[in-house]
């Protein structure tokens, strides 16, 4: 269940975007332009690092269609194997999902040279 979390990414979340969206699918690609007027709307409520973005003041219905942009995964700072998808929803950078691979514990983002992306534009 999202919990409402206005505000503007942190350093740490802005970089993962940015290396996600250069290192991901050709659909990525125009998503790009997006970056500096992305913030967060919201954040996943189970202690996981996902977050739901609004890109200038517009946030995507989380119920549309997603486009993945880019995928990766790593180990978090806590030990747990994560995955990481990044989603667009109705031409806007929409979601930046971060799963644990195993079982469902609370963890946080790792520094972003600990993760691995999968793609390539």
């Amino acid at each position: 269940m999202p919990v409402p979390d206005a505000r503007e990414l942190t350093p740490k979340e802005r970089s993962l975007l940015e290396r996600l969206l250069f290192h991901g699918t050709a659909e990525s690609q125009p998503y790009i332009e997006q970056l500096p007027r992305v913030a967060v709307a919201s954040r996943c409520g189970c202690g996981c690092p996902t977050i739901d973005l609004a890109v200038g003041g517009r946030a995507a219905s989380l119920g549309s269609s997603t486009t993945i942009l880019s995928e990766a995964g790593g180990v978090s700072p806590e030990g747990i194997s994560f995955g990481i998808i990044l989603h667009g929803r109705e031409g806007l950078i929409s979601e930046l999902e971060v799963y644990p691979t195993d079982g469902d514990a609370a963890f946080t983002l790792p520094d972003i040279e600990q993760i691995e992306f999968y793609g390539s534009a």
